[in-house]
């Protein structure tokens, strides 16, 4: 499914939040480059072929949990998780960091999806600071 513009390169929609803030960031990883093919996990684009370079890049530094967050819960976020997972990394979904877009019932499927593949579902609260 191809999903209308949105996040396009150079917009204010599809920059960083400005009261988000990491100064320890090391890379951005840009996806949904390609006009045909929509882009929705953040190590895998779309087709299932293509590599962003994220699982290499976490492995190289022996990252081996990572936190989601952003939009779509259903879709983006569930996409990455999943793909976490099967790249071998523990994956935590940061369930009020996160929005849904609930088409048909996508919602209650990926967090069916997510929770059978093992990611774990958190809220913000539970992250020591």
């Amino acid at each position: 499914m191809l999903w209308p513009d949105h996040c396009i390169q150079g917009t204010p929609d599809a920059e960083i939040h400005k009261d988000l803030k990491i100064p320890h960031a090391e890379l951005i990883i840009r996806k949904g480059y390609r006009r045909d093919v929509d882009s929705y996990s953040a190590f895998l684009e779309a087709d299932r072929r293509t590599n962003t370079g994220l699982t290499g890049y976490l492995k190289e530094r022996g990252v081996t949990r990572v936190f989601l967050v952003g939009l779509a819960t259903d879709f983006c976020v569930a996409w990455s998780a999943l793909d976490a997972r099967r790249a071998g990394f523990e994956a935590v979904v940061i369930e009020d960091a996160t929005r849904g877009i609930n088409a048909g019932g996508s919602l209650a499927k990926a967090w069916q999806d997510m929770t059978g593949a093992g990611v774990k579902r958190i809220q913000s609260a539970d992250i020591a600071m």
